[in-house]
């Protein structure tokens, strides 16, 4: 129910806003603790297993981020033309990107469910970055690409969460700032794209094992952010590399097919 003016509206928002952190703090632990009981025979969390401990936390997160989304909506109405305008949309594109990354958790135990149409990557990073610019400080984005980025046939959703993880690392390797650079480039039938960072760089046995689930070089970390990205590329059939070295920064590098095949 949205309160009879502006300020009990937002203090909904932000109490329900609250309430998903929690959910997801929880969805992350009980990850965690699965994990060891539930290995398989090469040492993996087996995806089927992935997608049932995440079931039932992922509609509870919907049906909170449903109450967001039409609290967000009103407000929205209310606040054009404000210099609130710009945080709303934010709030909204913020909850598109959650609906994404609830999508993708509940498929990754599943068949291929990829919805592919004809994808910006350039276009897609742009948006990632504008929804994390407050968490970015002093943290410089650069697009490097043709004149006109070629479009490659994917699943925009994937492609959402993919940018939003490399970009998100890369920042958390600068704390005092830095450059993160995109590039885009086609190469026969593939794009190449590199996500680049100015950070502290990874070492050489840790890269090994960037891509593997619950595997993480952050305090507060879980490792399901890059095991996601890696999934993601290989259900589209490109592939995902690093390259790093401690205190000269990290570049990802993926080869993605113009067309999924």
């Amino acid at each position: 129910m949205v309160g009879d003016n502006k300020q009990d509206d937002i203090d909904y928002l932000v109490k329900e806003i609250k309430q998903l952190r929690k959910e997801r703090v929880e969805l992350l632990q009980r990850l965690t603790l699965a994990k060891q009981p539930n290995e398989n025979k090469d040492g993996q969390f087996p995806l089927a297993e992935f997608s049932r401990l995440t079931a039932g936390i992922v509609h509870d997160l919907r049906n909170g981020m449903g109450i967001i989304r039409n609290t967000a909506g009103f407000l929205q109405e209310d606040l054009l033309d404000t210099p609130h305008e710009k945080d709303i949309v934010k709030i909204l594109r913020g909850l598109d990107f959650c609906e994404v990354v609830m999508r993708n958790l509940s498929s990754l135990g599943g068949g291929d469910l990829l919805k592919t149409e004809q994808v910006n990557l350039e276009a897609i990073a742009r948006e990632v970055f504008f929804m994390l610019e407050n968490k970015l400080v002093d943290v410089k984005l650069v697009i490097e690409s043709e004149e006109q980025t070629p479009l490659i046939l994917a699943d925009q959703g994937h492609m959402k969460q993919i940018f939003m993880n490399l970009i998100k690392n890369a920042s958390e390797a600068m704390p005092q700032g830095g450059v993160i650079t995109c590039r885009f480039h086609k190469e026969a039938d593939k794009m190449r794209i590199e996500v680049q960072d100015t950070g502290n760089g990874i070492s050489e046995v840790d890269q090994q094992r960037l891509f593997r689930e619950f595997f993480t070089t952050k305090e507060r970390g879980y490792g399901i952010g890059l095991f996601i990205v890696h999934t993601i590329v290989k259900r589209h059939g490109g592939e995902i590399s690093v390259k790093s070295k401690n205190g000269e920064g990290t570049v990802f590098t993926l080869l993605m097919p113009v067309e999924v095949k």
